[in-house]
């Protein structure tokens, strides 16, 4: 174990168990939080206008948000413009969100609910 790592995990910026280092992002209130680098996980958005929900990847997430990237290129916007659920299969939970940004496919996301489980079938 590095010196850095001794230090990140003395100064709770890292925990002992974990190898890779985190970054810092920050809550609305200026208090910094951990954001772990983590694998891409696959997941599905629905809004209340989408008949269907479509697939998404998770590409970053904190505990008040996340970044996704919408699978499906001829999505209208205003499908993604209101509040969206999340919902990550691999955990079997959904979340709902609002979206903070997007660009072309990609949309920052800011976690409106705790973490639930599912209120619909995502199949």
């Amino acid at each position: 174990m590095s010196l850095f790592q001794k230090l990140a995990i003395a100064l709770g910026l890292q925990d002992a168990h974990e190898t890779a280092p985190c970054s810092r992002a920050a809550d609305a209130w200026g208090r910094a939080l951990a954001r772990k680098r983590q694998r891409l996980q696959e997941g599905f958005v629905v809004s209340e206008g989408m008949l269907v929900p479509r697939a998404c990847t998770l590409r970053d997430m904190t505990p008040l948000g996340g970044s996704i990237e919408v699978w499906d290129r001829g999505i209208k916007a205003s499908l993604l413009a209101g509040p969206l659920t999340l919902y990550l299969p691999s955990d079997k939970k959904e979340v709902d969100c609002a979206v903070v940004w997007r660009r072309d496919n990609s949309l920052g996301l800011k976690f409106t609910s705790p973490f639930r489980a599912p209120r619909r079938s995502y199949g």
